[in-house]
C-alpha cells in the first residue's frame, strides 16, 4: 500500500489558505504582503504536488494492470462531485438574482461577468482551461480542477501505452508544456482559463518524475536536526521565491523550487514536519480541496453582506482590480474581516468536505469496487489524494 505522506498535505492545505488571501482583496495590511499578492503561485504547489501523490498511489498499480477507466473514475469521484455542488450553489444564486433580483444585496446584473450560460457548460464539462472564453467563468479556481482531470487522463495513457518508456515521456512532456508556456504566455506561470492546462501539465509531470527520484535517491537525514535545517532552508527559499520574484518569467522556476519542497519534506524528519504533524496544520490539509473550491462563494457572500450592510462605505467596486469588488474598511477593521473571512471559509469547507466530499469519494469507491471487500474498506479508511 502506498505511504501517506501527512506533512504534505498539512503544506496543501496552507497553501490553500494562501490562495484564499490571494482572491480577497481589501486595503488592510494582511491582504496586500507581497507574499499573498503573489500567492496564486502556490497552485503550482498543487500541481507538482498532484503528480507526486498520483504516482505515488497509482504508478506501479497502472503498471501492474489496474484499469486506467477505474483510474479515471476514482479521479472523477474525487474532484468532480464538489466541483458540481457548487457550480450547481453559484447557479442558484443566478437564478434567484434573474427572477427576484438582488434586492440591493448585489449590483452585478445575473449572468454576466465569466457567468453565461455558455460557460457554465464549459466549467461542466471541464473545458475551462482552453481558452474557450477570454475571462475566468464561474467559479474561477476550478480552472486548475479541470486542468487536474486532464492531466490525469494524460497520466493514465502515458503510463498504460508508453509502460517502460513512461518516466522518459513525463520528461518530454514537461519540457513541451514549459516551452508553450514561454512562447505562448505573456505572464509568466500566471496562466489560467486560456493556458492553464499546459501550467499543469508542467508542473504535474515534474511531481510524477519527483516520485521516481525520490525512490532512487532515497533522501534519509542523518540526524534530526540536519532534517530541520533542509526543511528550514526549503521554506525560506518558498518564502523569498514568492515575496521577491512572484511575477514575470522567473515564476517558470517556481514548481521546480516546489518539487525540491516536496522532496525535503517528504523525508518527514525535521522540526517543521514535526508542528505540520499537530491537529490544526492536518486540520487544513484534510480541508484543503473544499477549502479551495468554495472560497470564491464564500467570500463573494461576505462582501455581499458588507454592502448590504454598509453600501459602498464597507465594500465597492475597485478599477485597479477591474472592477472587482473589495473591502474598503480602514485597514485594522479590513485585516478583522481577513481573519473572519479565513475562519468562515474553513467552517464551511468542513461542512462540505463532511456533507459532499468525502460522501462521494466513498460513494464512487464502492461503486467501482466490483464487490472486493477490501476495495471498500480503503474507500472508507482512506484519506483524500489531490
Amino acid at each position: 500500500m502506498s505511504h501517506r505522506f501527512e506533512v504534505l498535505d498539512s503544506l496543501r492545505g496552507l497553501c490553500a489558505c494562501a490562495v484564499v488571501l490571494f482572491h480577497f482583496h481589501t486595503n488592510g495590511v494582511l491582504c496586500n504582503l507581497s507574499i499573498v499578492r503573489h500567492s496564486w503561485l502556490f497552485v503550482d504547489f498543487f500541481f507538482v504536488l498532484s503528480g507526486f501523490v498520483i504516482a505515488n498511489a497509482y504508478l506501479g498499480r497502472l503498471q501492474a494492470g489496474f484499469s486506467g477507466w477505474r483510474f479515471l473514475g476514482l479521479r472523477m469521484g474525487r474532484i468532480y462531485p464538489l466541483h458540481l455542488f457548487v457550480l450547481l450553489v453559484m447557479l442558484a444564486v443566478e437564478l434567484v438574482l434573474l427572477l427576484c433580483g438582488a434586492g440591493g444585496l448585489s449590483t452585478r446584473v445575473p449572468f454576466t461577468n465569466g457567468r453565461s450560460p455558455f460557460e457554465f457548460v464549459a466549467s461542466l464539462l471541464l473545458l475551462n482551461t482552453f481558452g474557450l472564453t477570454d475571462t475566468l467563468q464561474w467559479n474561477g479556481p476550478a480552472w486548475s480542477i479541470a486542468a487536474e482531470m486532464w492531466a490525469y487522463a494524460l497520466f493514465a495513457v502515458v503510463v498504460l501505452v508508453g509502460g517502460r518508456r513512461a518516466l522518459p515521456l513525463f520528461g518530454l512532456i514537461a519540457v513541451a508544456a514549459l516551452t508553450g508556456l514561454w512562447l505562448w504566455s505573456d505572464r509568466g506561470l500566471d496562466a489560467t482559463y486560456e493556458l492553464g492546462w499546459l501550467r499543469c501539465f508542467y508542473g504535474f509531470s515534474l511531481g510524477v518524475l519527483l516520485h521516481s527520484a525520490l525512490g532512487v535517491v532515497r533522501w534519509r537525514p542523518a540526524t534530526a536536526g540536519a532534517a530541520t535545517l533542509a526543511e528550514a532552508a526549503v521554506v525560506a527559499a518558498c518564502i523569498a521565491f514568492v515575496t521577491l520574484i512572484g511575477t514575470g518569467p522567473a515564476t517558470f522556476a517556481a514548481p521546480l523550487l516546489f518539487a525540491l519542497t516536496i522532496f525535503v519534506f517528504a523525508g518527514e524528519g525535521g522540526a517543521i514536519s514535526s508542528a505540520l504533524r499537530r491537529p490544526l496544520p492536518r486540520l487544513l490539509g484534510t480541508l484543503s480541496y473544499s477549502i479551495y473550491m468554495i472560497h470564491v462563494f464564500v467570500q463573494a457572500r461576505l462582501i455581499d453582506g458588507l454592502q448590504l450592510i454598509g453600501g459602498e462605505r464597507f465594500a465597492r467596486p475597485n478599477p485597479v482590480l477591474g472592477g472587482a469588488d473589495w473591502i474598503a474598511l480602514p485597514a485594522p477593521w479590513s485585516d478583522a474581516v481577513t481573519v473572519a473571512m479565513v475562519v468562515i471559509v474553513v467552517g464551511c469547507s468542513w461542512l462540505t468536505y463532511r456533507w459532499v466530499e468525502q460522501p462521494a469519494r466513498v460513494w464512487s469507491r464502492r461503486l467501482l469496487a466490483d464487490g472486493r471487500k477490501a476495495e471498500v474498506r480503503r474507500a472508507e479508511s482512506e484519506a483524500p489524494t489531490f
